[in-house]
């Protein structure tokens, strides 16, 4: 009687975000909230504490960003040659939590070490973070294309939890405790944000450091990949110079500019009978930055949503596509700034437009960021994904070189007091012709 040999079935693939993307994505999360928090309040702390001049306090702050963002290629170069991402990430962590707690010490000195060692600490760890998880997903989860274009973008939404949470809290317990002694909170999340990491360490991508020559074919084809991503970049740098303007330009221009004293009156009465607004408060300039974070949380989730409708029904968008569609809200961004101005006249203006601004520009960011960081991912041959990684974070390293110069332009120090270089609106103008030309430069690319 013949026996029926029939093959073994395949096995069935593993469904749903594997256990390691929790650990990324809640280390994350706190790693985030550390540095926005840091980062929300740094202005008006080298200002107000440590009585920097305007100009300087935003030319050192940007300089900072920039400095984050340039760590990034030392962060890539180190993990794909010598200690592989987790270690890097790992040993990298340690400092970064000494940073944090140097901005306790109100001294200029203390400032200046601890941004160094932030600086280094966030952008060493930053582009191998995100490449871990790449690969997990390409280890644990292969062929799952879709599913793991979702866990970036919930990955990015977990960084704007961390925003929104620290961005609110930072400028209350700077106003009820002290700016220093609120530098106390990012440094106890950056420890838990070390900790949580190195739980996960065993549901992370099997590394394998290997170094070998690579063929001619292979370095035509890391060339390759650099040239085609180049012009990318190369524009994306002018987002990052309107975004990164939020805590230092925005901030001055909601504190002069903008009138924010928020009443809410829903009809409540006291027992006097005379109004009671549910709401009567005069809010930091600062304290708006939140708005961003806000607005990613909600954004972020409805583009999913959005885009993956569209592609079911036979509408697909391109990653550039995406991007180009941002590029147009960030030209829409300096546009309202200059309307602001005028509405205020000689007063404030509405709270409204500075909503308005941070809704153009976190639209912007969902088009552009994530999708660009994915895009980095793909694009890049396995042998260079940290450093292609890196080139795509080095974007916004030039942006905040290019704004420790542009942005003290708003303002600048003179003898016997503070005068403006250009009007609002002239700044804004300037900015305004940057982000169409780099509207009409990306269409070429």
């Amino acid at each position: 009687m013949a026996q029926n040999h029939s093959a073994p079935a395949a096995p069935t693939p593993a469904l749903g975000h594997p256990t390691g993307f929790w650990f990324f994505f809640w280390g994350e999360l706190a790693e985030r909230c550390s540095y926005y928090g840091m980062n929300a309040i740094l202005l008006l702390y080298m200002t107000d504490t440590l009585k920097f001049a305007k100009p300087d306090a935003s030319y050192w702050l940007n300089l900072f960003i920039a400095g984050c963002y340039f760590a990034p290629l030392v962060g890539g170069f180190i993990a794909d040659r010598f200690l592989g991402k987790y270690w890097t990430i790992v040993l990298f962590s340690a400092p970064y939590v000494l940073g944090n707690a140097l901005m306790l010490i109100p001294s200029t000195y203390a400032l200046f070490g601890a941004l160094v060692i932030l600086a280094l600490g966030s952008g060493v760890i930053k582009p191998n973070i995100s490449t871990l998880m790449g690969l997990t997903y390409d280890q644990q989860r292969p062929g799952q294309d879709l599913l793991r274009s979702q866990a970036f973008s919930w990955f990015y939404w977990a960084i704007n939890v961390g925003a929104l949470i620290s961005q609110t809290s930072m400028p209350l317990l700077r106003d009820h405790y002290g700016a220093n002694q609120a530098f106390l909170l990012p440094t106890i999340l950056m420890a838990a944000a070390l900790v949580i990491f190195g739980l996960g360490r065993r549901h992370y991508a099997v590394e394998t450091l290997t170094h070998p020559e690579p063929t001619p074919e292979e370095r035509t084809e890391r060339w390759h990949a650099v040239r085609r991503l180049l012009g990318v970049f190369l524009v994306v740098t002018v987002f990052w110079v309107v975004f990164k303007q939020y805590p230092s330009v925005w901030v001055e221009f909601t504190r002069d500019r903008v009138d924010t004293h928020v009443v809410l009156d829903v009809g409540l009465k006291d027992e006097a009978g005379k109004p009671k607004p549910l709401l009567d408060r005069q809010f930091a300039p600062d304290q708006f930055q939140a708005l961003n974070a806000f607005f990613i949380l909600t954004l972020l989730p409805t583009s999913v949503l959005i885009f993956s409708w569209l592609e079911k029904r036979g509408i697909r968008f391109r990653p550039t596509d995406k991007m180009q569609l941002g590029f147009a809200f960030v030209l829409a961004t300096p546009l309202l700034f200059i309307l602001a101005d005028w509405s205020a006249g000689t007063g404030k203006a509405h709270l409204a437009w500075l909503v308005a601004i941070f809704f153009c520009i976190t639209v912007a960011e969902v088009l552009i960021s994530p999708v660009g960081l994915e895009l980095a991912f793909i694009a890049a041959p396995k042998s260079i994904k940290s450093f292609i990684t890196a080139c795509f974070l080095l974007t916004v390293g030039f942006a905040g070189l290019i704004n420790s110069y542009v942005a003290p332009l708003y303002t600048r120090t003179v003898p016997g007091g503070t005068e403006r270089s250009f009007t609002p609106t002239q700044f804004f103008a300037g900015i305004a012709i940057a982000s169409a030309l780099a509207f009409v430069a990306f269409l070429f690319v």
